[in-house]
């Protein structure tokens, strides 16, 4: 991508994240977004198609920060299983509450669906390429993907409440703390069930 595009996309970012913090996605028009971010309405509709598609783009960026950090760690051997979940889920954390208000307009609005298949995406990544590694067990590709998305989905409810909900604040660390147990001890007893 050449770099004129790049800096029109982060100026619309930037503007639909500053109107956030006042509004709600659906109350903010294309042409507030254009003026806020000083481009043309041609150029709105030449890198994104809709309000939604530029909070996407956002949230799908955060998330490939945060694996790259967790990518790092994939390296090591020394860091048990629940250690690398706990640190992979606050490097998550950390990237998503930078952008708190885009976050949170993402999984409680239109995007949400796609939001979350994003989030779905990079978790089940997360699972298969280093939790399940750590257990030299064989699984099959019926079994990763159902460890995959019941895990999936027990972090993105955590990660989702942890968001939207203003009046708690959980701190990233408890947080990170609490998935980390969770799905390395669940597994233990997946693997334990004959099959």
């Amino acid at each position: 991508m050449d770099l004129r595009k790049r800096r029109s996309q982060e100026k619309l970012q930037l503007a639909l994240a500053q109107h956030l913090q006042n509004k709600t996605i659906d109350e903010i028009t294309i042409g507030e977004l254009t003026k806020t971010a000083g481009v043309s309405r041609q150029t709105f509709y030449s890198n994104f198609d809709s309000k939604q598609s530029i909070l996407l783009s956002r949230i799908e960026a955060l998330f490939e920060k945060a694996w790259t950090k967790t990518e790092a760690l994939i390296q090591s051997s020394e860091i048990g299983r629940e250690e690398f979940v706990e640190v992979s889920v606050r490097n998550l954390l950390e990237e998503c509450d930078k952008e708190r208000t885009m976050m949170r307009a993402a999984f409680t609005g239109q995007a949400g669906i796609q939001c979350l298949s994003l989030l779905k995406t990079l978790i089940s990544r997360l699972i298969s390429d280093r939790i399940l590694f750590q257990f030299n067990h064989n699984f099959n590709a019926r079994q990763l993907d159902t460890i995959s998305d019941f895990y999936a989905g027990g972090i993105i409810g955590t990660v989702q409440g942890w968001l939207i909900d203003e009046t708690s604040m959980k701190d990233i660390a408890s947080v990170s703390r609490q998935i980390g147990r969770l799905i390395p001890h669940g597994l233990d007893g997946y693997i334990a069930k004959p099959y």
